[in-house]
């Protein structure tokens, strides 16, 4: 029942954004780096906190410090999706909300330790922001990689609460049935992808917690290895050609491939 509810309530959700941002006007308009054609909805991706918010108020207000993280991404996101702000501004509320949802967890690591995993959620969380740029790629990538996470959940080793998964999946679908498509009815924006970015950072941690001998560190990368290596041959190439890293551009493999 409430797997039904959930699909529901999250679908519901997303048609009442989209009347939202029809009647404000809040579309993503192409631009010399865009690759869609007409003015398409943004911010489709804030279905992903709301499916969080959703969980939490479904589950005795479970995982405050994930939810509380996820919020200070979604607002400061979608802030940024409707007006551009400083990158030192995002810096900062993503090492702040990085540092809220982790802190239990590695709090008892020496404090460069922590300083070096933060930068590099930091990281994760930028990389899987670069990867929304083509229909379905966010979508598709992270059905495969939270649902490996919940093959792991049911089959291999319990780590977290599979509703949790279920959820984030639910959402997923949803916002893939819009997106997924030649010409998509909306756009994640950063406000979806920064914090999908932080749920597969949430499970990727909470799994190696949970299972500290279950297998190798590194072999967890292979959650997000599509996109860490595109782009770090990315940052790559633009460095060594010169051109700041930190600027808007369509040099990704992925975008030369499309």
């Amino acid at each position: 029942m409430l797997c039904f509810v959930t699909f529901a309530v999250l679908t519901a959700c997303e048609l009442g954004y989209f009347a939202l941002a029809k009647k404000l006007h809040i579309v993503d308009r192409p631009n010399e780096r865009s690759s869609h054609h007409k003015p398409v909805l943004l911010g489709g991706g804030i279905l992903f906190f709301l499916a969080l918010l959703f969980y939490s108020a479904t589950h005795t207000l479970a995982l405050p410090q994930l939810l509380i993280g996820a919020a200070i991404l979604a607002v400061v996101s979608y802030a940024d999706d409707l007006h551009p702000l400083p990158s030192w501004l995002r810096l900062i509320a993503q090492l702040a909300a990085l540092l809220i949802t982790f802190y239990g967890t590695i709090n008892a690591l020496d404090t460069w330790k922590i300083l070096l995993v933060i930068i590099f959620f930091a990281g994760i969380l930028n990389v899987y922001n670069f990867m929304d740029g083509i229909n379905g790629m966010l979508a598709l990538y992270s059905i495969v990689v939270v649902g490996t996470f919940g093959y792991v959940q049911l089959f291999v080793r319990p780590f977290t609460d599979p509703m949790l998964i279920f959820t984030v999946l639910t959402a997923l679908v949803i916002f893939g049935f819009f997106n997924c498509r030649n010409k998509a009815r909306c756009f994640s924006g950063d406000v979806g992808s920064i914090v999908m970015g932080l749920i597969v950072i949430y499970l990727l941690t909470t799994d190696v917690m949970a299972n500290p001998t279950a297998a190798p560190w590194e072999s967890y990368l292979t959650f997000i290895i599509v996109f860490l290596a595109d782009g770090l041959l990315t940052i790559a190439k633009r460095f060594l050609n010169g051109r700041n890293i930190l600027e808007p551009h369509r040099e990704h493999l992925y975008e030369t491939l499309v």
